[in-house]
């Protein structure tokens, strides 16, 4: 039997597993907010200690779907599914497989992200002389057999007694990582039946939204749950999977069944004009979306130029209106953010990987100011706080929370003071306060040259290394793609660049429009759900278009070249 065509008022089944595939703008949320109120409205099997679990991906659908549900919250547990897992299966039982593991399960109050660490990665320790630290970002779990076992995405070697002897380095202060949480909860589920019928117990219905992002243990977690008893539903696009980095595969979402499962399909688009939506068709092949509204609107535009000149061009057409911009890395949006041009093919670097300083005590705080800084900047306070009241528990009676709001408002206020001029004037300054006790920099005297430490603090630009701070979550008008997965913007530009450490090659970069292949090429869908977000107007920001590409692009999109038009002025 063939998809069954629903919209965001249908309702359905809620006895029976259901997946459901549905495009941008479709109206998944209101759709899965309906059904949550459907099934509490008319299932006999919740009460007072069995609710509903509602999973989504990110913090931000987390807020959506809490604030849309309102009142109707008491018998609904939203979050994301690192969070549930964590709360549900691996923090209170974790004490099972901890001595398999040289686990100190004592210790750990919560997952963090895996940063890698000069202190933790000694290739000869772990006899990993092929590991490069780079690899190390790509470790993850898979199931084999009975058991999960770590891997590096992208390497042929089995590596599973190295990385296990590098994680258990962590494990054994009480640290575990994201991608860990999901390796144990599994485990934890696969060896006890009992939790299994607990979990089963406490949660009756399971609905996952953005399921296109799970990887394979998430999957598998899914389907052992779902074998009694609870009712599973998943909605997803596979256009929209854009977390391969994190192990999430296209194919998880195609692939997923249930014995029973009900399949629906949403082709709605209440959230786009026509001109976009035809753009959104191009790209892929598989919903051929309509706008159930008639929404009519501008042509979307490709505007060639430098990024920064493009956004006050686009900022001159929509007037008083605000515009995102969504770039694919970090470094582009956070040099759009701090209104600073790096040049194309520049690599990406996380500050913990790009700071230089032998001194580890300074370094540490130096790195931790930063953060806090661009943290607050962002008003994201509570990071900023956490950041560095760590290193000042012993200045108040508030943990250092105290101290670091003073430092932190100290630090906003002068800005503009160090943000432009070498580190050296924001060490100076951090020394003149008196906050924080780090060891002197030896300045040279006459003639003598400088260390590599003071040469460093003196020739490297605050604003320069500060885009290096990587941010977690960010509402800013300027953001990665990955950070606007589930928002919606009336003015968007995407900034089409090379992709970290390669310059732009209109072939490849362009290919998402030129030659799409949502199935089989991630970037593509990448920028595919950044030309999605927008409402009324799309623009593409490029380097560089050929003509061919131009005629090509022809009735699709219209093109503006910045170049020309500084010429002809």
């Amino acid at each position: 039997m063939g998809l069954q065509l629903i919209n965001s008022d249908s309702l359905i089944d809620i006895e029976k597993h259901f997946k459901i595939t549905a495009g941008p703008g479709a109206g998944k949320t209101k759709f899965l907010i309906s059904h949550i109120k459907n099934v509490l409205h008319n299932s006999n099997r919740l009460g007072r200690n069995r609710k509903i679990a509602c999973i989504t991906y990110t913090n931000v659908g987390v807020e959506t779907i809490v604030q849309r549900l309102g009142d109707e919250l008491d018998h609904v547990e939203v979050s994301t599914i690192h969070s549930f897992l964590f709360m549900h299966i691996v923090k209170p039982y974790l004490y099972l497989i901890s001595d398999k593991h040289g686990i100190n399960h004592l210790k750990i109050d919560a997952p963090y992200e895996h940063i890698i660490s000069n202190g933790y990665f000694r290739k000869t320790d772990l006899g990993m002389k092929n590991i490069k630290e780079q690899d190390m970002k790509k470790v993850f779990w898979f199931i084999e057999g009975t058991s999960c076992k770590l891997h590096i995405r992208g390497r042929k070697s089995d590596f599973h007694k190295s990385l296990l002897k590098y994680k258990k380095m962590f494990w054994e202060k009480g640290i575990i990582h994201y991608e860990d949480v999901l390796a144990f909860a599994w485990e934890i589920l696969n060896s006890s039946k009992e939790i299994l019928r607990i979990i089963r117990s406490k949660f009756p219905y399971f609905f996952i939204d953005e399921f296109q992002d799970t990887n394979p243990v998430q999957t598998e977690i899914i389907k052992l749950i779902a074998e009694k008893e609870t009712i599973v539903g998943v909605i997803g696009d596979k256009a929209q999977s854009i977390y391969e980095f994190q192990g999430a595969d296209v194919k998880q979402f195609d692939n997923f069944f249930l014995p029973g499962m009900a399949s629906y399909k949403m082709e709605d688009n209440h959230r786009s004009t026509e001109n976009i939506i035809k753009l959104l068709n191009v790209i892929r092949k598989d919903i051929i979306q309509r706008s159930p509204d008639n929404k009519v609107g501008s042509t979307p535009c490709i505007i060639v130029g430098e990024p920064l000149q493009a956004l006050k061009h686009v900022q001159d057409v929509v007037g008083e209106e605000e515009v995102v911009t969504l770039s694919y890395s970090n470094l582009m949006a956070n040099s759009v953010r701090n209104k600073k041009d790096y040049k194309d093919g520049q690599k990406w670097m996380l500050i913990d990987e790009a700071f230089v300083d032998s001194n580890a005590d300074r370094r540490k705080v130096i790195i931790s100011i930063i953060k806090a800084i661009e943290y607050a900047r962002l008003n994201h306070f509570k990071d900023a706080i956490r950041e560095l009241s760590r290193h000042l528990r012993n200045k108040d009676d508030y943990n250092g929370q105290k101290s670091a709001i003073d430092f932190i408002r100290m630090m906003l206020n002068d800005y503009s003071t160090y943000s432009d001029e070498p580190l050296w004037k924001l060490y100076c300054r951090v020394k003149e306060t008196g906050y924080f006790d780090i060891p002197k920099i030896m300045e040279s005297k006459g003639e003598k040259a400088p260390s590599l430490i003071e040469d460093y603090y003196k020739s490297t630009i605050y604003s320069g290394i500060a885009l290096s701070v990587k941010i977690t979550e960010d509402s800013s008008l300027h953001r990665t793609i990955h950070k606007a997965k589930g928002s919606e913007f009336n003015n968007v530009m995407v900034i089409v660049k090379g992709k970290d450490g390669y310059k732009y090659n209109e072939e490849r970069d362009l290919g998402f429009l030129l030659d799409p292949d949502i199935n089989g090429n991630e970037d593509h869908r990448v920028n595919y759900v950044a030309c999605s977000r927008a409402k009324k107007n799309l623009f593409i920001c490029v380097p560089e278009i050929s003509k061919v590409s131009q005629n090509a692009l022809m009735g699709r999109c219209i093109v503006i070249n910045l170049h020309d038009l500084r010429s002809q002025t």
